[in-house]
């Protein structure tokens, strides 16, 4: 066998390919709300990693916090999409987001989900950037969503490293974290205790957005909107219908988990009574 100097520091490259790409996807066949597909999809990715697994395998959870965030990322995409859908306001200042057109070749039949095909939400700048810019909700320091949202970004701070580079932290991202100055690299590891607290932390914030933004949009529903061209001579009763749906948790309604287990309806007149401009 002849020697070349070539080939003398790893394997070469096999000639493998992707056999069907089509293989690799499905179609989506589940909805709901935003919180409930968010909870859904949560639910499912912890049930495969009990503390034994996660013991024997201590590789896999760092990766499935990735996946944690993910889902959240997505929350924050269904929510915007759903009230640029619904809310004339929103629309406005959504406007001159750009769509890439493929969105439109390809379907999926939302269309105001393509205007975040380039947004990342894995820090909390870009969804603070989002919720106040886009929807006009300032989050104040009083504002339920703010320390969520600072604990959501320091498990972004890990992702990064995570998925980037095999979970080793670069400096910017251990000085952000305020971790102590270490002679050796650190490295990102997840136990099971440490992923549960993490899926607190994001359901947590998915919560308070979802109440804050519940919150912002019925009282633009009841004192803003009916002042648009848009829905000048709409049914109210039904666009409020809307905008329960896109907001309600299924969920969270069958486990107790709503402080106020009021009906839509009873929540509606409530809204007129008490927040009428």
């Amino acid at each position: 066998m002849s020697m070349d100097w070539k080939q003398a520091v790893s394997a070469s490259a096999t000639t493998v390919r992707i056999n069907d790409i089509s293989d690799y996807v499905r179609a989506n066949t589940e909805f709901g709300s935003p919180i409930d597909m968010f909870y859904a999809d949560r639910n499912r990715l912890l049930s495969a990693i009990s503390p034994n697994y996660a013991q024997l395998n201590p590789t896999v959870l760092p990766l499935v916090l990735v996946g944690l965030i993910s889902l959240t990322e997505n929350y924050f995409r269904e929510i915007f999409a759903g009230i640029i859908v619904q809310c004339p306001k929103a629309k406005e200042k959504s406007a001159s987001k750009a769509l890439n057109l493929a969105t439109a070749w390809f379907g999926y039949g939302e269309l105001e989900k393509g205007a975040f095909e380039n947004t990342s939400f894995s820090d909390a700048e870009t969804v603070k950037k989002n919720i106040q810019s886009l929807i006009g909700l300032q989050i104040t320091d009083s504002s339920q969503i703010l320390t969520p949202l600072e604990e959501f970004d320091k498990l972004c701070e890990l992702r990064h490293a995570i998925v980037h580079s095999a979970g080793l932290l670069a400096g910017k991202n251990a000085i952000k974290l305020q971790l102590p100055r270490s002679q050796n690299s650190v490295k990102v590891t997840v136990g099971f205790s440490e992923l549960q607290e993490a899926a607190e932390i994001c359901t947590s914030l998915v919560c308070a957005v979802n109440l804050e933004l519940y919150i912002h949009i019925s009282k633009r529903w009841l004192n803003e909107w009916p002042r648009t061209a848009a829905y000048r001579n709409e049914d109210f009763n039904r666009l409020f219908k809307n905008v329960w749906n896109l907001f309600y948790s299924s969920v969270d309604s069958q486990n107790g988990s709503i402080s106020s287990n009021l009906t839509q309806v009873r929540a509606r007149n409530l809204i007129t009574r008490t927040n009428a401009s």
